[in-house]
């Protein structure tokens, strides 16, 4: 099997590497031939350096499939081994609609989502999916694309209904929201690992309990100050800034047995995100 996936790839990995040769020789020759036959060396490098560009793009794009096609055979298999009867969808994600009424990511300039999970674990119905949103900033020539949150998202059910929405954000995250004001626990260190903003200040201390940020600490060190909650109605949100694409295939990276450690990894952190927080508990009646 990863022989012959990594033979496949090998051969678009080749062409990306003889693209990018071609790029790079059209690049160093734009100068000499230049100052020798003036704008005309725009046009004879110009075929070159952007044929060599859309050739690479298209086997980034061949080997995308390679990914699409191993994930839907394989990840499945993996999955229904931790979570039985759970689905799996290499091309479908959360809605950016979704994400957005969380309030824990806001609207972007660009937007995809793609390797859906949904299942159920100890009672706790879940949905994740990989999330990534991008930002168009300056103008002109200094016009650039920022990736500005790139992980996992994670929406979580359970038979607890929240009156009032509580976001617990990281520090440096400035979300100025009209409905919610800004609240402080009695720790000191709670409320410098988040942000909290609550709807109702007193059902979010009845939420917070010291046990309880515990625990969302925990997931605070794990996660490299890059995660943050949502309670809102009967759901929880949890978005992870990894600035990792899970599940993928990648370029130039050898596929071998490991590729289904990191799936199973991915697999745990759904597990004790509902252990740990005692998602099936109902704790917040």
């Amino acid at each position: 099997m990863f022989t012959e996936i990594n033979k496949q790839k090998a051969k678009y990995e080749n062409r990306i590497v003889l693209s990018y040769l071609i790029v790079g020789i059209a690049f160093v020759s734009y100068i000499p031939l230049g100052s020798s036959i003036g704008p005309a060396a725009f046009f004879i490098i110009g075929v070159p350096f952007l044929g060599g560009g859309l050739y690479a793009s298209h086997n980034y794009k061949q080997i995308k499939m390679l990914s699409n096609d191993f994930k839907a055979k394989y990840v499945t298999q993996e999955i229904n081994k931790v979570f039985a009867n759970s689905r799996y969808h290499h091309d479908l994600g959360f809605t950016e609609e979704e994400v957005i009424e969380s309030n824990l990511l806001k609207n972007r300039d660009r937007y995809k989502s793609e390797d859906l999970i949904e299942g159920l674990y100890e009672g706790v119905t879940f949905k994740c999916s990989d999330v990534e949103q991008k930002e168009v900033r300056g103008s002109g020539k200094n016009r650039r694309v920022v990736t500005v949150f790139q992980g996992r998202f994670y929406e979580f059910d359970f038979p607890k209904i929240f009156k009032h929405d509580l976001m617990l954000l990281q520090p440096d995250t400035y979300r100025p929201f009209s409905s919610f004001r800004k609240v402080n626990t009695e720790s000191i260190h709670f409320n410098s690992e988040f942000k909290i903003y609550a709807e109702n200040e007193h059902e979010a201390f009845y939420i917070l309990t010291p046990d309880f940020m515990e625990k969302l600490i925990y997931f605070d060190r794990k996660y490299l100050d890059k995660i943050s909650f949502s309670f809102k109605h009967n759901k929880l949100y949890v978005a992870v800034d990894t600035r990792k694409d899970y599940f993928d295939i990648k370029a130039f990276k050898k596929v071998d047995s490991s590729i289904f450690e990191e799936y199973q990894e991915e697999l745990k952190d759904i597990q004790e995100l509902v252990n740990i927080l005692k998602l099936n508990v109902t704790i917040f009646k």
